[in-house]
């Protein structure tokens, strides 16, 4: 009787599991899906319209880029080093870019493993579905500021 009970328990345990892996195995296909077309976008020096770039981002996110757009000749800030919104620092036209391991980091969140000149770097997408699409809520670089938070000192928030 108690392994029985166990095993249904276990059994329990997996299913109601299984859409929470599911969900975050979709991201997780999502941000490795849009990582390969970016860097094959970026090695081939293409650039892209503003709707495509935002498309990929929350509302809300996009909402605090276009602020951030139209503080900018307002705003009194270091804008700091270059940085590709994707990529992260120092990712000039033409710097070759290697995509490694993309996995689940939890949380919604997806690690992705880049290298730029053979340098390695991490970065950790944090995911969500909105209407219906997964979208990046921010971007975490690695170094001291996700993309929330740089677009946030632009736009003076």
């Amino acid at each position: 009787m108690d392994l029985t009970r166990r095993m249904v328990l276990s059994l329990a345990a997996v299913v109601a599991a299984a859409p929470a892996l599911a969900q975050g195995d979709d991201a997780v296909a999502y941000v490795r899906d849009f990582y390969v077309k970016e860097i094959a976008r970026h090695a081939a020096k293409q650039n892209q319209s503003e709707d495509d770039f935002l498309r990929v981002f929350t509302k809300d996110a996009q909402e605090l880029w276009r602020a951030a757009q139209a503080n900018r000749s307002k705003a009194n800030i270091p804008l700091g080093p270059i940085r590709h919104l994707f990529l992260g620092t120092g990712v000039l036209p033409g710097r070759e870019v290697k995509l490694g391991a993309v996995t689940a980091s939890g949380g919604g969140a997806v690690s992705v493993a880049l290298t730029v000149q053979g340098n390695p770097r991490q970065l950790v997408i944090r995911t969500v579905r909105e209407g219906g699409a997964w979208k990046f809520a921010d971007i975490d670089y690695g170094d001291g500021e996700s993309f929330i938070a740089y677009f946030r000192r632009l736009a003076g928030r």
